[in-house]
C-alpha cells in the first residue's frame, strides 16, 4: 500500500518542524550559560537587524514628492532627511525599483511624483 504524498510531507514537516524547537531551545540555554547577549549573536552571524522606520519607503517618496517632482538623487536624499532609513547596500536599486513598479508614482521626463 502507497503511502499518501501529502500525508508523507506532513508528518515530515511536523518533524522537523519539533526538531527545530528542541535545537532552538538548546541553543538559547547555552547562550544563557555562556552570556551571550542576543545581539551578539546576530553580529556574530553576519546578520544585522533590519533596519526600523515609522514608515514605508512608498511613504517616504511620496512625502518627499508632493510638492513637486523630483530627480532621483534628489528623492534618496529628501527621503534620508524625512528619517528613513535602508537596509540594502545600495538604496538607488530599492528606490528604482519602487519608482518604476509602483502606479501610483509617475516619471515627468526624468523627475518623480505622484501619477
Amino acid at each position: 500500500m502507497k503511502r499518501d504524498p501529502l500525508k508523507q510531507f506532513t508528518a515530515l514537516r511536523d518533524s522537523l518542524s519539533k526538531r527545530k524547537e528542541v535545537l532552538e531551545a538548546e541553543l538559547a540555554r547555552i547562550n544563557s550559560a555562556l552570556g551571550v547577549a542576543a545581539a551578539a549573536v546576530s553580529s556574530a552571524t553576519g546578520r544585522s537587524s533590519r533596519a526600523q522606520n515609522t514608515m514605508s519607503l512608498k511613504e517616504a517618496v511620496m512625502a518627499a514628492t508632493k510638492s513637486k517632482p523630483l530627480t532621483k538623487p534628489e528623492i534618496l536624499e529628501a527621503v534620508a532627511k524625512l528619517g528613513y532609513k535602508f537596509a540594502a547596500k545600495d538604496p538607488m536599486n530599492s528606490l528604482n525599483t519602487l519608482l518604476y513598479t509602483d502606479k501610483g508614482i509617475k516619471n515627468h521626463g526624468g523627475k518623480f511624483g505622484p501619477a
